[in-house]
């Protein structure tokens, strides 16, 4: 059997990459190929991209601080991507298409999914994304999704019809949160099961091994961070209070954590002494490495609130508790740095079993 997987294709973020890496792993399982169909032009950082008279105008000027632009951003951003991208060159079986239509007899079923594969927001009309997310360029009959996330309250209006339509085309149907699983069922009808991210399809074992330590650490007690928003004053105090570090996976003027590599980021989570984050796939890999982890939410203006699937997955493992809302938790410190991740593996076997199950019968497999 010869499967592939569409997904966003992304070497800019940590949990796109190993969420794709974990997928490709577990359908190893069913199929002797499994592949990524990467279908976008490459998103890395280039210096052609700037080597042009434009840009050449703009820095003479220096217009809108280019000058300053190109030194503390850009070349930084070169080199995350750079990293980020080894990771998938090494880990991840990728088949570079132009032409979909093409590969369509090629492969006898498609995967989307997992991520945000069906948000909107991240959607290019000219690239086609909405058609190709969905799969449309394939068979109805090859057309699977596994743990697919809208990751956005509501459909906008001018695309509900697309969505009715594309979701009624599918052959079958996982959501990775609940809130996208009522989205479906309110525009079709469909009951469709939810099922966890790729990731935690991988045990904490399986993920050791793919483990970097960073160069720069030297050993020391640390409280990660790593903020799509803003932080919290929470964090600050108990990092003081312990004579911890803090170590800020955004702060683009620490070049060493800035551009982390994936195998890098994995490390850094589970030797943390605590996680505080508003991203989804922190919190994941938090849980499956039994690091203590608080969960900022988002209310920063200009910065969407896609908390669903954060929501989804703490309910799954009973940490709804963990969250920092309006600078305010609720734990004392003693209840922050010391969780109860007993149950972590039975309940992550179950949902194994349950994607299994799932899988197994989207590929016809008695």
């Amino acid at each position: 059997m010869k499967i592939a997987i569409v997904t966003l294709n992304d070497n800019c973020n940590y949990g796109n990459r190993l969420q794709n890496y974990a997928l490709q792993v577990f359908l190893k399982s069913y199929a002797d190929i499994v592949k990524t169909i990467w279908y976008d032009s490459p998103t890395d950082f280039k210096l052609k991209d700037i080597m042009n008279l434009k840009s050449a105008i703009k820095f003479i000027i220096n217009r809108n601080g280019y000058k300053n632009y190109l030194k503390k951003v850009y070349v930084k951003e070169c080199i995350k991507t750079y990293n980020i991208r080894k990771f998938s060159q090494k880990y991840i079986v990728t088949d570079f298409v132009n032409e979909l239509d093409k590969i369509v007899d090629d492969y006898d079923y498609f995967i989307t999914g997992s991520d945000q594969v069906w948000n909107p927001n991240f959607w290019s009309k000219s690239a086609n994304h909405a058609n190709i997310r969905f799969l449309r360029f394939a068979p109805e009959e090859k057309r699977i999704a596994y743990a697919a996330s809208i990751a956005i309250p509501s459909i906008p209006k001018d695309k509900e019809q697309f969505f009715r339509e594309s979701l009624n085309e599918m052959k079958v149907i996982s959501m990775r949160e609940k809130a996208g699983a009522e989205l479906v069922k309110e525009l079709t009808g469909r009951e469709v099961p939810v099922v966890v991210d790729p990731t935690l399809l991988l045990s904490k074992q399986e993920w050791q091994k793919i483990e970097l330590v960073p160069e720069w650490y030297k050993g020391e007690k640390y409280i990660l961070t790593y903020f799509l928003g803003n932080p919290s004053p929470i964090i600050e105090n108990l990092a003081k209070k312990n004579n911890w570090k803090i170590y800020n996976l955004m702060d683009i003027n620490n070049l060493d954590l800035y551009a982390s590599r994936v195998e890098e980021f994995v490390y850094l989570i589970e030797h943390a002494e605590l996680v505080a984050t508003d991203s989804f796939h922190a919190c994941v890999f938090s849980i499956l490495m039994n690091t203590p982890f608080l969960v900022v939410n988002r209310k920063q203006k200009g910065v969407a609130d896609m908390t669903s699937r954060i929501d989804t997955l703490l309910e799954l493992f009973g940490y709804q508790d963990r969250y920092i809302v309006d600078g305010k938790c609720d734990l004392s410190d003693e209840e922050i740095l010391h969780m109860d991740f007993s149950n972590v593996k039975a309940i992550q076997e179950r949902e194994i079993a349950r994607s299994t199950a799932y899988m197994k019968k989207a590929l016809n497999i008695n």
